[in-house]
């Protein structure tokens, strides 16, 4: 899997402040446009195969990252970079996964804002469902 960041929503002087942090661990960033938000997660990394299917709804306008084949240890020094780089918080960020590889942009900024909101309040991301 290729090295990658996926980036969604930054401004020029914050996707340039992005690639100067991203430049020092030698991975490229790729700003992800609106047009593309139905294609997998993976087509993007190259772990899965592209299809032809333009998104033309309602976009998000909070920043998010996607962090493709990296390691934990360069997850880490990622976080530090990011932080030095003194860019505005991003609050929606994951590791591309074997789960979420299949994932549309859509799906995954959905399921980060429910991580995020119960982060924030303190409840569990998937309440268990009473037995009967």
């Amino acid at each position: 899997m290729t090295q990658l960041i996926l980036a969604y929503n930054f401004p020029a002087k914050h996707l340039a402040k992005l690639r100067m942090a991203a430049m020092k661990l030698g991975v490229k960033v790729r700003p992800v446009e609106k047009r593309e938000y139905l294609q997998s997660l993976g087509s993007f990394a190259g772990s899965l195969g592209t299809f032809e299917s333009v998104y033309d709804g309602e976009n998000f306008p909070e920043l998010m990252l996607v962090l493709c084949g990296f390691s934990q240890p360069m997850v880490n020094t990622f976080l530090s970079l990011l932080k030095a780089s003194r860019l505005p918080a991003i609050a929606l960020k994951a590791v591309l996964t074997e789960t979420n590889q299949g994932w549309n942009s859509l799906e995954l900024h959905e399921e980060l804002q429910k991580e995020h909101e119960a982060l924030k309040t303190g409840t569990p991301l998937h309440e268990q469902e009473p037995s009967e």
